[in-house]
């Protein structure tokens, strides 16, 4: 799997940083923040080769690009026929928030019903027995997830047992059991280890809470994203403490391209 990182601010969008997104293989995109479909141009993945969208909340930083996506698939896509249905990637929710995305297209006044544009929304069920498969021609996927602590409801994502992103969470103690040995953990830190107590309070997590999770996972490594107002000059600072519990952590970029064997 190659991954890249479109949106990695947890801060408001920044100059170097747009809301929470990454890419799977051109193909599945994961939360769909601010700035996402500027990144999709920038880093020139074709839009018509996106199966899916993996939304782990509906926070309005996780969710509001998604409308702007929407729309250019919509209405924006040169050679489009207004008459032939048309139907949206799948999109991925966690289990009673479909009413919530369709409330938001309702009431941004989106007519996709004019151009025959139908949106797929599907329900992720909190309870289930197997994970979700995914066929684009030649490429399988597995998906797994678990509910994180966070609210509204959210979902941790684990795509085929090796890449686990953790969405919005506090410190969760179900994650130990669900995450395989060696996975690549990318996991929120909101905020700097000296705000623990603020950030547990608002369901978030800090640089310390996500390296103990991956050395008790026995990840094989760990990026941090959906960040405070961070200058690279200060990362380092932001990792000190959590290198000590696991040592092969490091903080996403916008556009940063990782690949996972």
């Amino acid at each position: 799997m190659k991954l890249r990182f479109l949106g990695t601010s947890g801060y408001g969008i920044t100059l170097t940083r747009n809301l929470p997104s990454i890419i799977i293989d051109g193909k599945i995109l994961i939360d769909c923040g601010e700035g996402c479909l500027k990144s999709l141009f920038k880093f020139d993945y074709p839009l018509d080769q996106i199966q899916a969208i993996f939304v782990s909340h509906v926070h309005p930083d996780h969710i509001l690009g998604l409308i702007s996506l929407l729309f250019k698939w919509a209405f924006y896509t040169k050679n489009k026929n207004f008459k032939e249905i048309r139907m949206s990637p799948k999109i991925y929710v966690p289990e009673g928030y479909k009413s919530a995305i369709e409330q938001i297209i309702q009431v941004t006044f989106c007519p996709f019903e004019n151009v025959n544009y139908q949106i797929r929304l599907i329900e992720l069920p909190c309870i289930h027995e197997n994970p979700l498969s995914l066929n684009f021609n030649t490429d399988k996927y597995s998906i797994d997830w678990i509910e994180s602590i966070h609210r509204p409801k959210c979902y941790s994502f684990l795509f085929n047992g090796r890449l686990f992103y953790s969405g919005d969470s506090a410190p969760n103690k179900e994650f130990h059991n669900f995450i395989p040995t060696g996975t690549v953990i990318i996991h929120e830190a909101s905020f700097d280890d000296s705000q623990k107590s603020l950030a547990h309070k608002l369901m978030h997590s800090t640089p310390q809470d996500a390296a103990m999770l991956a050395s008790i996972s026995k990840a094989s490594q760990l990026i941090l994203t959906h960040l405070p107002d961070l200058t690279e000059l200060e990362e380092d600072g932001f990792l000190k403490e959590a290198k000590k519990k696991f040592s092969n952590i490091s903080v996403a970029h916008d556009g940063d391209l990782l690949s996972i064997d």
